[in-house]
């Protein structure tokens, strides 16, 4: 199997390596494993699957207002990252 070389920051690596433990796997398997989630994730959509041309304008309309409440709710449920909501 070919092989690379890559550099990870410390703390990612320890996250990596604790991952690893709790999974019981090497961190070769984690690495690897991750990256053919991602490879795999990018491939499962069609290309126009994204595409809003089959839909009627009203429909286009009622996804832009429910994203423009969505966005609002979001908005209001923040809070200050020195008074976290958790």
């Amino acid at each position: 199997m070919p092989n690379t070389s890559v550099h990870f920051p410390a703390p990612l690596l320890a996250s990596l390596d604790r991952i690893a433990g709790e999974r019981g796997m090497s961190r070769n398997r984690v690495i690897v494993e991750s990256c053919r989630r991602t490879v795999e994730e990018r491939t499962q959509w069609p290309e126009d699957f994204f595409s809003n041309d089959h839909l009627t304008a009203e429909d286009r309309k009622l996804l832009q207002d429910g994203r423009e409440d969505f966005n609002r709710a979001i908005r209001a449920a923040r809070r200050s990252r020195s008074n976290p909501p958790f």
